[in-house]
């Protein structure tokens, strides 16, 4: 019994688990066309929900600026320019609009076609522009803006916002001289916001940070080279109203003795090791105990912010052993699925031996790590343990409390398809010839180390394919599939290609193969994009469900510059009644005698959706949601 993505949403914010309730918030109800534009750029610019401009998070995997819509919506909440442009492409694509980038002299901007035009919308600078008289509810295009620059500062309809303060418009205008390029946009989604509670476990989200946060390797480089932006302080709107990251925490300290079912529910793998009133302990020779700490927000630290020494104090490690002599204990860590497990404590014989391990350099940038407790010699027993596993978290994207009175709370868990699923992550680029060696299997692959794609057709002629397996852990089912590859575009000049990029999918390496994604692979301008290539195929697909296997096959016949794969499966055992679940909500309130006083509401649930309110007495100031997995007694 456990809890798989216990989300809850609160009336004054957007369902943000995934892109299809995010469309579905009731700011959006009814709107299409250009009502429907402006307020996905509303979303964008809201100075309470929207996305503050702050040095991008350099986390993807092929070395470019994170462009997932969800990553940005919850994990960071801030990002610039081109990551800006993309995420609301993504969001008008999810709407049903054509979208595509508007390149505009060292900066982006997104155009959303409908009415027989395109029509430029700035999530970034904060504006949109519309044209003279008597067009004057038209929104103007990037075309439009290079032909007549004078819209921006003469503009008699501005939008709300209009331009952020250090960017007015006289300053501004002359970006639009230069000639129009556009690129298409990067929907990179995959990233997902599921998780699971465990008995025993609870994951705090706060609405301000604690001082934690991921400084990626481009930073100190990027604090040198635009200092009026801000920088070493961590991710901080540089202008009222001075919006900041938020951080958060997985709690897990599950019961170990033999009373308790937590570690039968929550671990992943266990050897050896019986349970027993003093908790785990080793049979024969010894055993070992298998635990993963995922988490849909990225791991987290108290950085330096110029990089001269390791994060610490964002995942941590408290545990209780009994050693009797001649036996012994090893903590050992692995990232991801890795199999290259690091050891990061081990103790001798000697008693009762407590180990206070700070392993945040390990988990740093990560969104799973994995935890192996090894018992050597019989006897030797793991009485206890608690982790606290730092995050980031953008506190927009939190079920905020906004009414002196009742404010309206609602639970909903599951996936996106309503299931209970843990993710699963491949993902390989092309500089590495993992990417090819680690594949099931492959056909009319070539490797060229000194061209830029790298991984392209070894017969011109012909398409290349390469598959990838997902198999489920321990006897689960494969339920569905995200999947996102980076292909090399076209030039200006280079031939049509009718060999469009693919993603099928199937239980079976022998097929049925079942296309999820085709698209035709567009021309782009001849020009060294500053972040890399920039054309992508994403693509969703369920598998049958029944098998604990499911394959993943790519195909185009330009080069490609790398995978990403999150596949979900179904755990064994997991169709049963979900987990007690507690939900703590904390806020402030200021009392006209005392102060500010702090005041919680706890709301404990047993169905997988509910609806619930909590009372303010005065104007709630936020502090905290927590939600809770009791641990989990035997019958």
């Amino acid at each position: 019994m456990m809890r798989y993505t216990p989300w809850i949403v609160s009336e004054h914010v957007p369902d943000f688990s995934t892109m299809d309730a995010i469309l579905k918030s009731p700011r959006f109800a009814g709107k299409q066309s250009q009502d429907l534009a402006i307020a996905l750029w509303e979303l964008m610019v809201d100075h309470d929900l929207g996305i503050f401009h702050y040095l991008p998070a350099q986390e993807d995997l092929w070395g470019q600026d994170a462009y997932d819509p969800l990553k940005i919506f919850n994990v960071f909440g801030f990002t610039i320019c081109h990551v800006h442009a993309n995420v609301l492409g993504a969001l008008g694509r999810a709407g049903g609009f054509r979208t595509r980038i508007a390149n505009v002299a060292g900066h982006e901007g997104t155009e959303f076609y409908y009415d027989g035009g395109w029509r430029y919308f700035d999530a970034d600078i904060q504006m949109y522009y519309r044209l003279r008289p008597p067009d004057e509810n038209v929104i103007a295009s990037r075309q439009d803006l290079h032909e007549d620059p004078a819209l921006v500062y003469e503009q008699a309809n501005p939008s709300f916002p209009y331009h952020m303060p250090d960017r007015l418009p006289e300053k501004i205008y002359a970006i639009y001289e230069t000639p129009p390029e556009y690129l298409d946009v990067l929907c990179e989604q995959v990233h997902s916001m599921d998780y699971r509670l465990r008995p025993g476990e609870e994951m705090t989200r706060y609405f301000h940070n604690r001082g934690r946060w991921v400084v990626y390797p481009n930073y100190p480089e990027m604090y040198r080279d635009w200092p009026e932006e801000t920088g070493p302080e961590g991710p901080t709107e540089r202008f009222w109203p001075r919006r900041q990251w938020g951080n958060g925490f997985f709690r897990y300290a599950p019961k170990l003795s033999s009373g308790y079912a937590d570690v039968e529910v929550g671990a992943d793998e266990l050897t050896g090791l019986s349970q027993t009133e003093a908790g785990l302990v080793a049979e024969d020779g010894g055993g070992a105990v298998v635990f993963a700490l995922e988490s849909p927000y990225v791991y987290c630290g108290v950085p330096d912010p110029l990089r001269r020494l390791p994060p610490v104090d964002g995942a941590v490690l408290r545990a209780e052993f009994d050693l009797p002599e001649g036996t012994a204990a090893t903590i050992e860590a692995a990232p991801e699925l890795s199999d290259d497990w690091e050891r990061v404590w081990v103790s001798e014989g000697g008693g009762q031996v407590e180990c206070e391990l700070d392993f945040t350099d390990l988990a740093e940038g990560r969104y799973r790590v994995r935890l192996r407790f090894a018992l050597t010699g019989k006897g030797a027993a793991l009485k206890s343990f608690e982790t606290r596993m730092w995050f980031m978290v953008s506190p927009h994207s939190l079920p905020a409390l906004r009414n002196a009175g009742d404010n309206r709370m609602r639970l909903h868990c599951g996936d996106r398809f309503g299931l209970g699923t843990r993710p699963i992550v491949i993902e390989h680029r092309t500089d590495d010839e993992d990417c090819i060696r680690c594949a099931f299997a492959t056909e009319n692959v070539g490797y060229d180390p000194n061209d830029r794609a790298r991984l392209s057709p070894a017969d011109p002629a012909r398409p290349w394919w390469i598959v990838y397996e997902l198999s489920a852990p321990n006897g689960g089912r494969m339920g569905w599939m995200s999947a996102f590859a980076l292909v090399r575009d076209r030039k200006p000049g280079d031939p049509d290609d009718e060999r469009n990029a693919m993603i099928e999918i199937a239980d079976s390496p022998d097929g049925p193969w079942r296309t999820v994604g085709e698209r035709e692979i567009v021309e782009q301008p001849d020009r060294h994009y500053p972040q890399g290539p920039h054309f992508g195929i994403v693509a969703d697909g369920r598998f049958s469900g029944q098998s604990q296997k499911g394959y993943v096959r790519f195909s185009a016949g330009r080069g490609a510059h790398g995978f990403r794969i999150m596949g979900h499966y179904v755990q064994r055992g997991d169709a049963g009644e979900p987990a007690p679940l507690e939900v703590e909500h904390a806020w402030y309130e200021v009392h006209e005698d005392v102060g500010r006083r702090l005041h919680t509401h706890v709301e404990r649930i047993a169905a997988d959706e509910h609806e619930y309110v909590v009372h303010c007495g005065r104007e709630p100031h936020d502090e905290y949601i927590t939600l809770r997995v009791p641990s989990l007694l035997r019958p």
